[in-house]
């Protein structure tokens, strides 16, 4: 069970960033595939994050989230790429996840990546400066970096969510049945695939909106209020933090659209992100996006995506189209120590049940409903804090030297019963 919760909406980046680009020999993409026409490799879920494995250099194991959304591949840890003597052109500038903080990073070329299954290739990569943001504790598990749609650009890719493994097809040679998918016009831009929705917001006709396809997100759909007037935020929202990325905390609410359409596939009362966007005077492109389709909702479906033909063909698992759990807590958790089996409470939303049961950002959670944390992880927290409204949730947390015990059941703030948001 993957959870929405306004603590981790997890869309760990969406980064806009300066161009760039360095000699190749060969077709990107095509040197994925040496002579074969099709490849494929597993893929793990954390956290709603499609992680995959790669070798830097030949030898430094990475785990990079598999990201349809960034256009880019991206280092987090500047010292990783010292280890295999990376050498860096020069400096630049790229926007973080909220779309405003500009943070310092660096373009490596032709770096050595090694995907499983496929040979050693060579990329252009971005590598941030300095990371502190502490990304690790934030999601619970290790991560290195993202591996952005240049990386597999000219191919088409089948994500296949039952089996969890990725495939690369070598276009000219595809020949995959297609029957029982939805074909759907796509847009390719700076690597990355984009359709047209239907979406209503509140009762009205729907808009049509460009929505980014970003399995890097693990939401189920996200909307930029200010990208269209006609999308009109709910009356009941939670505001709070909806993600985090490189920039820290991404702010926003959290409400329910009555209606997305895609294809033949529809949602009502979909569980929504709300963000407004707003760029530094560094940036200079423009938002091409109303929103995002993210990877709580993609990983419902077997997907292929044509990058040469900008086509995506679609076909909806079972019950593709059941509600989304979200957390009814109000507050945030964090994972830390050496194996991140240690928990922290990171914030409290006033009004939220946690906050009427008196708990505070620091407390350190020991035991919730029973069970020792440690034997937990922090996707296993966030799915319990996610439950059917009325849920008691009992927890024994340290606050200094002070062993409490504290109790609230779960509210869903956005039923005509809920008592807090505004």
């Amino acid at each position: 069970m993957y959870s929405l919760t306004r603590s981790l909406f997890f869309s760990l980046i969406i980064l806009f960033m300066i161009p760039f680009s360095g000699i190749k020999s060969q077709v990107i993409g095509l040197d994925l595939m040496t002579e074969k026409d099709h490849i494929s490799f597993p893929y793990d879920l954390e956290q709603g994050f499609m992680i995959v494995d790669v070798k830097l250099g030949g030898i430094v194991p990475l785990r990079m989230i598999f990201d349809t959304g960034a256009e880019n591949t991206i280092l987090f840890d500047k010292e990783l790429a010292e280890v295999v003597n990376v050498k860096f052109e020069r400096d630049i500038k790229i926007t973080g996840s909220d779309l405003d903080t500009v943070l310092h990073a660096k373009i490596a070329r032709n770096v050595m990546l090694k995907l499983e299954n496929c040979p050693v290739v060579s990329r252009d990569i971005i590598v941030i400066e300095h990371n502190e943001f502490l990304l690790r504790e934030k999601l619970g598990f290790e991560i290195n970096g993202i591996l952005g749609g240049s990386f597999f650009s000219n191919l088409i890719i089948r994500i296949d969510n039952r089996r969890r493994k990725i495939h690369f097809f070598r276009p000219e040679a595809f020949d995959e049945s297609l029957r029982g998918y939805t074909e759907i016009p796509i847009e390719i831009i700076g690597n990355k695939p984009y359709l047209v929705a239907d979406v209503a917001t509140v009762s009205a006709a729907p808009t049509k909106t460009k929505l980014l396809l970003d399995t890097g997100a693990a939401l189920p759909f996200l909307l930029h209020t200010n990208s269209d007037s006609n999308l009109v935020m709910p009356d009941r929202t939670m505001l709070g933090t909806v993600g985090f990325g490189l920039s820290g905390p991404i702010r926003g609410v959290i409400g329910k659209s009555e209606y997305l359409k895609f294809g033949e596939y529809y949602y009502e009362n979909i569980i929504t992100s709300f963000q407004d966007v707003h760029y530094s005077e560094d940036t200079e492109r423009t938002l091409v996006r109303n929103g995002i389709l993210g990877n709580l909702l993609l990983n419902r479906f077997d997907i292929y995506i044509d990058y040469t033909l900008e086509k995506l063909y679609i076909k909806g698992r079972r019950r593709y189209n059941r509600d989304f759990d979200y957390d009814k807590s109000g507050m945030s958790v964090l994972a830390f120590g050496p194996d991140l089996n240690q928990f922290m409470i990171g914030s409290v939303i006033n009004g939220s049940p946690s906050a009427e049961a008196g708990l505070k950002p620091g407390d350190v959670i020991t035991k919730i409903n029973g069970r020792r944390s440690s034997n937990l992880s922090l996707q296993g927290i966030t799915g319990l804090l996610s439950m059917k409204e009325d849920k008691k949730i009992r927890l024994i947390i340290m606050r200094g030297e002070e062993e409490l015990k504290k109790e609230f059941r779960l509210k869903d703030w956005y039923l005509p019963t809920g008592q807090f948001g505004y």
